[in-house]
C-alpha cells in the first residue's frame, strides 16, 4: 500500500506541479519508503521553492546522479504515470504515506523502551513527548545525556565516522579539526585582502570532495564569480580572461578544458543578488546543501526594520545565520567586514572585536578566521589567523596570495618570520 500510495504522489505531481501546494506542509522526503519516490519528491521541493518547472524530462536528468540505473529510474517514473487516477487525490495519497511512516516510526519508539521500575516517570516522560511530537509531525526536541552518549560513543578514538568539512588547507585544517553541522564560521578582513578569493577556492575544494555547497555571493555578478573560478581552474590570470582579445600559447587548451571542468560542478549552485536569511533559507531548506557561504554578511538584507539602528540589525542577522546553521544541521561559512582600528596599528592585524557593526557576530559565531596582509607594499603575504573556536584550538598560519590567479598556498614560514620579512620589505620601499 505504502509504494502504491507514493507512486500516486509522484504521478499527480507530475501531471499537475501545482498540487504540491495541497500537501507541501505536510509531508515530508523522509516519509518515503521507496528510494526513486524519495528523491523525486525532494525535487519538486527543490522547484517549488526555488521558482522552476520540474517535469518527466527534469527528473530523469536530476536524478542520474543518484546511483539508481537509467532505465530503472525511467521505469519507476512512467509507472507513476501510469498508475495514478487523479491529481485531485494527492491529498489523500499524502495521507496514507504519512500514516505508514508514522507506524514505522511507532514501531521504532516502542522496541526502544525498556521499562525500568527505578526511571519510571523519566521514562514515561520521555515517551509521551517523543509520542506527541510523532503526532504533530515533528521529532522530540530534547533527548537524556544517556541517549545522547549511546548515539555517539561510537564515534571516537577509531576512524572518524563523522563525515567533517575541509577547506583545503592542511595547516589551518588542523586547528580547525573540520568543519561540524550548526557551526557558523565568519571569516573576517578589511576590504581587498582577499577574503572572496579565499572563499571561491574553498568552495572549489568542498566540491572536489563531493559536498553540495550553497555559494551566495552578495556582490557580485554571476559573470564575475563564474571569472574567478575560471582564473583558478585553468591558471590563466584573471586580468588576461577579463580583457584578452586572443588566445596565446596553450590558453586555448587550458580555457576549453577548465570550463569542461567546471561544467560537471553541478555541486556548487550559485546564487547572486540581495537577499534576506528568510529567503536563504526558504531557498536551500530542500537543495541538500552540505555547507553555505555567504560572502558576505553585512549584505544580508533584515527581514524587519530596525529604524536606522545598524547595529541591531546586522545582529539579528548574525543570530538568524547561526540558527539556519542550527536548523539545517550543517556549516554555514559567512564573510565579514571590519572596522578601521586595526589599520592603526603597526603590523595591522585584527582582533575579533573588529568585526563591523555588531558585537554579536563575536557571540554568534562557532569560529572566527581573520585575515590581514603581512606587508603593505607585497600584498602577496597575508597573515591568517583563528581567532576563536568553541570546540578546538586557536592559531596562526601565512598564506601566498597569488591575486591574478585567485589561489592561495600555505606557506612554511610562520606570522613572526613573515612579518619580519615584511617589515624588511616596507623599510627597503623607498616611497613608504
Amino acid at each position: 500500500m505504502s509504494l502504491f500510495a507514493e507512486q500516486n504522489v509522484i504521478g499527480a505531481l507530475l501531471t499537475d506541479p501545482e498540487c504540491l501546494s495541497r500537501v507541501y506542509d505536510r509531508l515530508r522526503p523522509e516519509m518515503f519508503t521507496d528510494g526513486i519516490m524519495g528523491l523525486a519528491y525532494v525535487e519538486f521541493l527543490r522547484g517549488y521553492d526555488n521558482g522552476y518547472a520540474v517535469n518527466l524530462v527534469v527528473l530523469n536528468e536530476k536524478l542520474m546522479g543518484s546511483g539508481y540505473p537509467r532505465d530503472i529510474i525511467g521505469r519507476e517514473l512512467k509507472e507513476c504515470v501510469t498508475v495514478m487516477s487523479v491529481s485531485a487525490e494527492i491529498g489523500s495519497y499524502a495521507d496514507m504515506v504519512i500514516a505508514e511512516y508514522r507506524s514505522r516510526e511507532l514501531g521504532k519508539i516502542l522496541q526502544s523502551v525498556r521499562p525500568d521500575a527505578v526511571g519510571v516517570n523519566q521514562q514515561i516522560g520521555q515517551l509521551m513527548q517523543q509520542l506527541e511530537a510523532l503526532q504533530e509531525g515533528g521529532k522530540a526536541a530534547s533527548k537524556s545525556l544517556p541517549d545522547i552518549v549511546r548515539e555517539n560513543e561510537g564515534l571516537y578514538f577509531c576512524e572518524k565516522a563523522l563525515d567533517k568539512l575541509n577547506l583545503g588547507f592542511p595547516k589551518l585544517d588542523n586547528l580547525l579539526g573540520g568543519l561540524e553541522g550548526g557551526d557558523m564560521i565568519v571569516i573576517g578582513a578589511r576590504p581587498a585582502v582577499g577574503k572572496s578569493a579565499f572563499v571561491t577556492q574553498v568552495t572549489s575544494c568542498l566540491a572536489k570532495q563531493g559536498k553540495r555547497i550553497g555559494f551566495y555571493n552578495l556582490e557580485m555578478k554571476e559573470k564575475q564569480v563564474y571569472e574567478r573560478f575560471l582564473a583558478a581552474q585553468s591558471g590563466i590570470s584573471l586580468t588576461r580572461i577579463r580583457r584578452a582579445a586572443r588566445f596565446l600559447g596553450d590558453e586555448k587548451e587550458r580555457f576549453l578544458q577548465a570550463n569542461e571542468s567546471l561544467k560537471k560542478q553541478g555541486n556548487i549552485v550559485i546564487t547572486t543578488g540581495s537577499k534576506t536569511v528568510s529567503e536563504i533559507r526558504h531557498e536551500s531548506r530542500h537543495m541538500g546543501y552540505d555547507v553555505i557561504i555567504i560572502d558576505y554578511l553585512q549584505l544580508l538584507r533584515p527581514d524587519v526594520t530596525y529604524r536606522g539602528n545598524r547595529y541591531a540589525e546586522v545582529g539579528a542577522i548574525s543570530k538568524a545565520v547561526k540558527a539556519l546553521a542550527m536548523e539545517l544541521n550543517i556549516p554555514i561559512i559567512a564573510i565579514s567586514q571590519l572596522n578601521r582600528l586595526s589599520e592603526g596599528r603597526e603590523n595591522k592585524e585584527p582582533n575579533m572585536a573588529e568585526l563591523r557593526e555588531a558585537g554579536d557576530i563575536e557571540q554568534d559565531a562557532s569560529v572566527i578566521i581573520l585575515m590581514w596582509n603581512l606587508s603593505q607594499e607585497n600584498r602577496s603575504r597575508k597573515g591568517c589567523k583563528v581567532e576563536k573556536q568553541r570546540q578546538g584550538e586557536t592559531g596562526k598560519v601565512v598564506l601566498e596570495f597569488n591575486g591574478d590567479l585567485m589561489r592561495f598556498e600555505e606557506s612554511e614560514q610562520s606570522v613572526k618570520e613573515a612579518q619580519k620579512w615584511a617589515d624588511q620589505e616596507d623599510d627597503d620601499c623607498p616611497f613608504t
